[in-house]
């Protein structure tokens, strides 16, 4: 299952952006010789292979192959809510599965690779770079690292990202969206720019509210302060971010807590199957 998302990722980059399928480039730099062939009109005499040309008497130049490649960020919540968890796993738990997964599947493709982690601001900026070695030991420091901040600002990430990627990339957002809700403008700003792909984590404890009227008292997991519920209110008002996410046409995984990883690695899997069967970039 794990091979089916390295290829399914591979195909979805290469729908996105044209990304890993090769290009051909007559000159003498490039990655892999493709093959040999007989000078043209226009072709670089730099490509030109003295060795062919003096075997067969004829010029020949060289035809290199290049991949072109993709940059990949993945935006790591590190805010206090993410250890939270009723069931066997903490959304913390499920992040680093999932984390390692994508970062395994997609550096082996040569693709280049950077991190961002967050909470109410930039904890940590690793600039994307080639190299699997590099970005699974990138993986192993980011899930031991101790954030200062506990809450969660999701505005601040996007427009640091925004400011800092300048060429299209792949984002994955790896967070359970529950965050002040001041970023419909930049994650507009930056899904018009970059192809997003939002990996929602939840607690079935966070969303399943009990049929009934009256109040409910919680308490905020990264501000400490309690607050009083409708429970009938807010059993049928949407998540913010579900009703956002949709405006912008922006497709999400969701995940959760109490699933394991064999049902993670299925959604996901399919969640790129349907965006290989649609195609390209959504116009936005």
């Amino acid at each position: 299952m794990k091979r089916r998302i390295k290829l399914s990722l591979e195909r979805l980059i290469g729908n996105l952006f044209e990304g890993i399928f090769p290009s051909y480039l007559n000159a003498p730099h490039g990655l892999e010789l493709d093959e040999l062939r007989q000078y043209q009109p226009g072709d670089d005499c730099r490509s030109i292979d003295w060795k062919a040309t003096a075997r067969t008497g004829k010029l020949h130049v060289r035809m290199n192959l290049v991949d072109k490649r993709v940059t990949m960020v993945f935006l790591v919540d590190k805010s206090r809510s993410e250890k939270f968890g009723s069931f066997r796993n903490t959304k913390e738990d499920v992040q680093s599965a999932i984390l390692s997964i994508l970062v395994h599947a997609a550096s082996e493709t040569g693709n280049e690779i950077g991190f961002i982690t967050f909470t109410d601001r930039v904890e940590n900026y690793i600039r994307p770079k080639a190299g699997e070695k590099e970005a699974l030991i990138h993986i192993k420091n980011i899930l031991h690292e101790t954030p200062s901040g506990n809450c969660t600002d999701l505005n601040s990430v996007f427009t640091f990202l925004h400011k800092n990627v300048l060429q299209p990339a792949l984002v994955f957002i790896l967070s359970d969206f529950l965050a002040p809700y001041n970023y419909e403008q930049s994650l507009k700003t930056l899904s018009s720019m970059h192809e997003v792909i939002p990996v929602t984590i939840l607690d079935r404890m966070e969303t399943a509210l009990p049929v009934a009227r009256g109040f409910l008292t919680a308490q905020d997991i990264e501000t400490g302060t309690t607050k009083s519920l409708d429970i009938s209110t807010a059993r049928t008002t949407p998540l913010p971010y579900l009703t956002l996410l949709k405006k912008l046409h922006i497709d999400h995984i969701a995940l959760s807590t109490d699933e394991g990883e064999e049902i993670w690695i299925k959604k996901i899997s399919e969640f790129f199957d349907r965006r290989i069967r649609r195609g390209g970039r959504r116009r936005r």
